[in-house]
This record gives C-alpha cells, structure tokens and sequence, in this order.
C-alpha cells in the first residue's frame, strides 16, 4: 500500500484491473534468524530501469524492521581516496575513475568487507542491509574488487555468521521487454540526442550484462551456502513484492516491525463518510479520532495519538478510516519544515491504494472499487497516503499528513 505504488494501480479505462501477477519467492534451506546475534542481509538488485524496485524495498526493510543500511559504494567514496598520497586530486567520480585506471589495484574486495565490517561494529547489537554491488561502473571494472568473494564472505562470517543474501531478481528477457516497453513507438524515431531505440536497447544490454557479471559470483557463493533468497520481482507492482518480502521476514525469520509503513490514512469528517464502505474487503480498521484521546484534546494531540495507534497496529492492519467528525481543524497551525507531495483532486478508485485480497470477491483479479469517490490526495514523504473528502480545506489537509509525517514514533 502507499504512495510507492500509486502508478502500479491504476485501473483500467474502465474501472477494472488486470489479474493481480505472482511473485515468486525461492529460499535457501540454511537461511535462518538467530535473535542473540546481530543479522547481516546483503542486499542484491539493479538500483536503476524500469521494473526495479531494489530502492523502494530497502527503505521499507529499513523504516518497518529497523536495520540500519550500509552502502559499500558510499564506503569506498568515503574511504578509498584516503588510500592516495593527494587527497585533493579526487573531487568527484571522474576523479576516482582516473585513480582506479592508474591504480586498479586501490581497491580489493577484501578491503571494501573489512570497511563494511568495521561499520557494523560500531553498533553490532543493530541489524544491517548491506548494499555490497556499486552503480558506478569504475568501480564495477576493478577486477580485485568483483571476483570470487568466498574467501573474503567466509572471513567476513568468522565474525557475522547469522548472515544471508536477499536477491530481488529480474531476468534479462524481462528487463529488455521493459525498456522497449517506455521507449518511443517507432523504431526508428530519434532522440534528441541522435540515438535510436535499438542503441538504446544495446546501451541497457551492456549494463545488464555488466551488472549481472558483478553479482553473478557473490549470488553463486550464497546459493552454495544455502543462503539465497531470490524474489522475483519482474512484476514490477512495488506493494505486491514488498509485501511478499515482508510476509517472508516476519513469518519466516520472525522480526517484529518498529512501525506500519506505506499506510493508506481515508479521513471522514461527517459520521457517515464510511457508511458504504466494507471496512473487510478493503482490510481496514475503523478509528474514532475523539476516542484516541482524553476531552478537550488540542488537534495535534489526537493527530499524535492517531500515529502512535497506526504505527502500534504493524503490522496487522495497514489502513485506517478516520472518524474526524465535529473537530474543527481550520485552527491547526503547523509550519511546512517537511516536503509533501499533492496530487491535484479528481475522480479515483480507493483500490489504486489498497490491494483487495478477500478470497470472497472469488475472481482471482481485482475488481473495480465499490468505494469510488473524489479525493485529495496527499502523498507524504515518508510513503504513505492520506485521502480527503473533495471539500476539505487544501491547508488542512496538508498540515494534517505534515503532523502524521513530523511524528514518526
């Protein structure tokens, strides 16, 4: 649910949806959890292209299992110009690459684990994403640095053995498919730079094969370890794989989320705004704002207390319909120290936002909403969506997903 996937979920001219696609999860049989020791998961996917969505599920890991991200690419821009005499000579990544070329030696694996390490040392007791593959292709061309990782992995889980790989796949054929798919109709239109289709097609080939031979031996020393999970993300429906990954590491490896993420807040103002709507079919909870909170509660008090309810119900409901009525929020002052994102009102579907999973809609697609109505709509940065009735003030609405989102905890 929430804004990451709105453009996943638009229904149809219409009103109705495609069948809703499979993602498919393959686990390792030595994948495991063990609470007394610090969890390390790498962290495997193409960061960039259609379809990926590597970026979207690490911050979900992140913010809903509190793991802590670890970049190896942010380490070695951090580190490795330290390893050279002139410091000042390396401004940016053109700096770095004329390095690598003179010194391709500068960077090794074995150092790039050592620094990983050493970051989660400094807070062992914590969980840790590591992101161990760089976009940048100088440093994926460094042949002491893409290799065989085994010796490297083993030394590496001497000190960390509670660790396995978490691999967000899309297979070649696919990833192609989706590029042509954004690209112009006609093959032989031009960009403006002068490059057809098809370069661009050859160009996205190269990366893939580039990016696929730097992880092709860090994903065949985990599988031989029985350490891989691989998820098959080429669906390319962001709610669907995420909340494929999150079933799997809170029912199979039983970690407990800090907070509910993505979530999906409807606001009612009037005490029968829900009354057509199937609080079951849509799996959301119903919640008096008023009742959050003692008499005479200011607005930011009940808001405050709104967002401890919805971050203390993860991760068994993930949307909520907010009985508002008879408070006045015209009187809420909040300064804008956050950036929103408004999606200009109009006529939308409340299933563009939440998934409909109820076996008894019996169809093994979705169907159009039952619950369509016109919304303004306030998509937080921190991921979640907050739906308005079409005359609520447009201050109010923002003052109100601007409170949810200042008050995380």
């Amino acid at each position: 649910m929430g804004c990451g996937n709105s453009a996943d979920n638009k229904p149809d001219e219409d009103g109705a949806h495609h069948r809703r696609p499979k993602v498919s999860i393959r686990i390792g049989n030595h994948v495991e959890r063990d609470k007394e020791q610090t969890q390390i998961v790498f962290v495997f996917g193409k960061a960039r292209g259609p379809g990926s969505k590597k970026g979207r599920i690490c911050d979900d890991i992140v913010n809903m299992y509190n793991f802590v991200p670890v970049s190896a690419e942010d380490v070695i821009l951090k580190e490795l110009p330290k390893k050279v005499q002139n410091v000042l000579a390396i401004e940016n990544t053109k700096g770095l690459a004329d390095m690598l070329k003179e010194n391709p030696d500068a960077l090794t694996l074995e150092w790039v684990i050592q620094k990983v390490a050493a970051e989660i040392e400094k807070d062992p007791k914590q969980n840790y994403l590591v992101d161990i593959v760089p976009n940048l292709r100088c440093l994926l061309r460094c042949q002491k640095f893409i290799k065989d990782p085994s010796y490297e992995m083993k030394e590496f889980g001497k000190k960390f053995p509670n660790t396995f790989a978490l691999n967000l796949a899309i297979p070649e054929e696919k990833v192609i498919k989706q590029i042509t798919a954004h690209g112009p109709k006609h093959a032989d239109k031009m960009k403006e730079a002068g490059q057809s289709d098809e370069a661009d097609t050859s160009r996205t080939q190269r990366r893939n094969a580039l990016y696929q031979t730097s992880v092709k031996e860090f994903l065949n020393f985990f599988n031989e370890q029985g350490r891989l999970v691989t998820v098959d993300v080429s669906c390319g429906v962001s709610d669907l794989i995420w909340h494929r990954v999150s079933d799997f590491l809170g029912s199979e490896l039983s970690f407990l989320p800090k907070k509910t993420i993505n979530t999906v807040i409807l606001f009612g103002f009037d005490h029968d705004e829900f009354s057509d709507l199937d609080m079951e079919r849509y799996a959301t909870e119903k919640v008096n704002l008023k009742n959050l909170v003692t008499d005479n509660a200011s607005c930011e008090e009940m808001l405050t207390a709104l967002r401890k309810h919805i971050d203390s119900s993860a991760p068994t409901s993930e949307s909520f319909a907010v009985d508002a009525t008879d408070i006045d929020f015209t009187k809420f002052n909040l300064d804008k120290t956050k950036m929103t994102r408004f999606e200009e009102e109009g006529e939308t579907f409340l299933d563009r936002y939440i998934f409909v999973t109820k076996e008894k809609d019996k169809k093994r697609g979705r169907k159009s909403s039952l619950y369509s109505k016109v919304f303004k709509v306030i998509a937080t940065t921190e991921n979640e969506v907050c739906l308005f009735p079409p005359t609520t003030d447009l201050k109010v609405c923002h003052h109100i997903a601007l409170h949810l989102a200042q008050h995380p905890e």
